[in-house]
């Protein structure tokens, strides 16, 4: 089997949100097994330094998720780049020194270090051509990477449609084949045997397959004072399961545990927290009409929520 092909390497506690979701979106739209991300990757009890070089010996192109955060400052204290043992540290310094291309993403508006602003074994990441990517153009900036990632010497992490295909890639992609006739088959007997709705125009749910996937936003308010926030949500459908991402705090998450159900949605998304936390976000969405109707359900992290309530409507 081939190596991973695409290394995303960024830190926790700066763009664990923004990692996940362009994981999603890449391991979509390229072989899976080839998009590294260390929480999916790495195994209990396996060696995370032993793990991290292997990886980026394999790879190549290495995708720097730079936030504002990015250098890991702290009070009192050196920035965390600065440590030698700082894995962020140790997974570009590997690719640079190793010659995979190394593209900068710039998240939200961060700005790329300054030369002097970096650590030796670092300071030719100054020098890269960056991307920007943002909560406002997220699905615009991710189709940007995505033609990057496909242009010659970009590295993509599958064969293009005119190369030839034998053994094991043949297999697989007879067997994407046959899924995808399925999943179409089941959901034709599904259309032609779903009773008619009794309720009326206005409250009656849409057909969930067909109504959901698409760009969504909503104007949310947190169950803590002046926390107002434009979410945004991208949602498509494969098989009966819901992926895409979905912002909170204005910084889009992985959808996990997505599905469609005969009104609507449930998924979960994660926020990170410190130190070692982690909170839950448990979405439940009805279709009603032309809307999204949502309860929202914070669990874990370090402090107790109520649900919260909003209608996310399709974004313009």
């Amino acid at each position: 089997m081939l190596g991973h092909r695409i290394f995303i390497s960024y830190r926790r506690d700066d763009s664990a949100g923004y990692a996940r979701a362009v994981h999603e979106a890449l391991v979509r739209r390229f072989d899976a097994a080839q998009v590294f991300m260390d929480v999916d990757d790495i195994g209990a009890g396996q060696r995370f330094v032993e793990v991290i070089r292997q990886a980026v010996g394999e790879t190549q192109v290495l995708l720097v998720l730079i936030g504002r955060r990015w250098r890991g400052e702290r009070d009192g204290a050196a920035a965390r780049l600065d440590d030698p043992a700082d894995f962020v540290r140790l997974e570009v310094a590997a690719a640079l020194a190793g010659g995979v291309r190394v593209i900068p993403l710039l998240l939200d508006g961060a700005e790329m270090p300054a030369e002097a602003q970096l650590p030796p074994d670092l300071r030719a990441l100054a020098g890269r051509n960056a991307l920007t990517l943002s909560n406002a153009s997220f699905a615009a900036d991710l189709a940007r990477l995505e033609a990057v990632l496909r242009e010659p010497g970009g590295a993509p992490p599958v064969a293009l449609a005119t190369e030839p295909r034998t053994g094991l890639a043949r297999h697989a992609v007879i067997v994407a084949a046959l899924i995808l006739a399925l999943g179409a088959a089941a959901f034709w007997v599904w259309q032609r045997g779903r009773p008619v709705a009794a309720e009326s125009a206005a409250t009656a749910p849409s057909a969930p397959l067909a109504a959901v996937a698409g760009a969504w936003q909503a104007q949310v308010r947190y169950d803590w004072p002046n926390a107002d926030y434009a979410e945004h949500f991208t949602f498509s459908v494969d098989a009966g399961e819901l992926r895409g991402s979905a912002s909170f705090l204005g910084v889009p998450r992985g959808v996990l545990e997505g599905r469609v159900e005969a009104d609507g949605v449930r998924f979960v998304t994660r926020t990170p927290e410190q130190p070692g936390g982690e909170a839950v976000h448990r979405y439940r969405g009805r279709l009603v009409g032309g809307e999204l109707r949502f309860t929202m359900q914070t669990e874990g992290g370090a402090s107790a929520h109520v649900p919260v309530e909003f209608v996310a409507r399709r974004a313009r």
